[in-house]
């Protein structure tokens, strides 16, 4: 059974780059991984940023309006659960943790062929039945006093 989400904003930096992150933190204590084998990352190309490299507020609104696109779609019938959403660096990355990967391929598929994009992005997805790739993710989670 999938956990209901619980989301947590993280401020942080890769390298010495400011970094915004949203986890599921319900992920971290979910004990039914193996239902959930694949790692999915969709990278968005950020066009308008500001100085430090993150996307304007109207980047965002058009990155918010391109995620709204995607994650509904994908996230049908349970066959992906959203993981996390790392802003940083002029990109916009969503990780998903999927049960049937042609699933979410053939979805991701057709809403990448249609013309004229909000924002250029692209995809991959491997196979992870340790889930070795959430983890840096849920590992910022350790640092956040809410869930230690």
């Amino acid at each position: 059974m999938i956990p209901k989400p619980h989301y947590s904003l993280i401020n942080t930096s890769i390298g010495g780059d400011p970094a915004v992150v949203v986890v599921n933190a319900a992920l971290r204590t979910f004990t039914d991984r193996q239902a959930l084998p694949w790692h999915l990352r969709i990278s968005i190309d950020c066009k308008q940023l500001s100085a430090n490299g993150m996307p304007t507020i109207e980047e965002d609104d058009i990155l918010q309006m391109q995620e709204a696109i995607i994650a509904p779609l994908l996230q049908s019938n349970q066959n992906a659960v959203f993981l996390a959403r790392i802003t940083s660096r002029g990109e916009r990355v969503l990780l998903y943790r999927v049960y049937d990967p042609e699933v979410a391929d053939n979805t991701l598929k057709k809403i990448i062929s249609k013309p004229s994009p909000l924002r250029e992005w692209d995809y991959r997805m491997e196979e992870d039945p340790d889930w070795e790739l959430a983890q840096p993710e849920l590992k910022l989670l350790a640092h956040d006093l809410r869930y230690n």
